[in-house]
């Protein structure tokens, strides 16, 4: 394994599983790990990737089209390519997103056909009962208010566009950790699971 060919980990889930927490913990636990020699672990939150414009209408309960999702994953794409880029050595990278709709999916998968999947699996009620309690993060819980104005944006659009941003089933092959469990207990079997894959 080298800088060209990293083992990439996506950690996915809806808005408000945990994904973040979690795959920061796992990167230090993995870091902490002599048996996997990869102190040049990447933790990459593709939040970051999302423009302001976007994480104001989300705020609204406004979501992005298929169109704008498109461009958007393209980006975050070119962003991990240049992180990975960047790196040297060994490289093991955790990358934490929600990856809502198939489109997204299938973006990312097409440019790293050889990422692993890990889903935080969490109930929407559990999901949103966590997004209400951290502060400062863009994505808010969709009120019945803002969910209609998010319908009557996206009028002509069409099921593709899944305009109330409802988290999609997955089609893919795929590992499940259950969201009701601590952070400390998914992360380290996101470090048994790195072991195997890298064994």
């Amino acid at each position: 394994m080298g800088p060209n060919h990293p083992a990439i980990f996506v950690v996915f889930g809806r808005p408000g599983a945990g994904k973040t927490a979690l795959s920061e913990e796992a990167v230090k636990l993995i870091k902490d790990d002599h048996n996997l020699n990869a102190e040049n672990c990447l933790h990459l939150d593709l939040d970051v990737c999302v423009p302001q414009w976007m994480r104001d209408n989300f705020s609204k309960g406004i979501y992005p089209t298929l169109q704008q999702r498109s461009t958007f994953i393209k980006d975050a794409c070119h962003y991990v390519r240049d992180q990975i880029q960047s790196a040297s050595d060994s490289l093991i990278v955790l990358i934490a997103f929600s990856f809502v709709n198939t489109d997204m999916r299938m973006m990312f998968r097409e440019r790293f056909p050889h990422s692993r999947w890990i889903l935080v699996d969490t109930t929407r009620d559990l999901a949103e009962e966590r997004i209400l309690a951290r502060e400062g993060h863009f994505y808010k819980v969709a009120n019945n208010t803002t969910r209609h104005a998010a319908k009557c944006s996206n009028q002509s659009t069409n099921d593709s566009d899944n305009s109330e941003w409802e988290f999609q089933p997955v089609d893919f092959s795929h590992i499940v950790l259950d969201g009701r469990n601590s952070i400390s207990e998914n992360a380290n079997r996101i470090v048994d699971i790195v072991k195997r894959m890298e064994t």
